[in-house]
């Protein structure tokens, strides 16, 4: 039988995790912000994940950290700029980026998706021919 979880362990379950999570949240963005001071070093989600100890998993399922981690890669490349916060311009036009090349891919999805609807038809064909031929052989 299961048992019952009361409100108050409830309570402290959801405390705990909260907890976790700030921390988690603080131990990334010390790590971010040590990796800004390094020179050379690209910020992206592994270099972050190993300065600061955590799951890449984690940096991407967290919205806010995902977002400052994108906007500081976008920064990055735009050119050598240090100490930037990203500004809402930066997150649109990596947002736009991000939705263009998703169309692409959508687009080379659907044409391979064309390509092997094609060759599922001409295989069935060839099938039948093959049945069509093996019955008239054996008459």
């Amino acid at each position: 039988m299961a048992k019952k979880v009361s409100d108050s362990q409830v309570a402290g379950i959801k405390a705990h995790a909260e907890a976790r999570n700030k921390a988690t949240i603080d131990k990334v963005n010390k790590a971010i912000d040590r990796l800004k001071r390094k020179k050379n070093i690209t910020i992206n989600f592994e270099t972050v994940s190993k300065e600061a100890g955590v799951a890449r998993a984690t940096l991407y399922n967290n919205a806010q950290l995902k977002e400052r981690i994108l906007s500081l890669r976008a920064i990055a490349k735009a050119g050598p700029l240090d100490d930037i916060v990203a500004v809402k311009k930066d997150r649109m036009q990596l947002k736009d980026e991000k939705i263009a090349a998703l169309r692409l891919r959508v687009q080379k999805l659907e044409q391979d998706k064309k390509k092997l609807i094609e060759q599922l038809v001409d295989y069935e064909e060839l099938r039948f021919e093959n049945e069509r031929l093996k019955s008239k052989l054996k008459a």
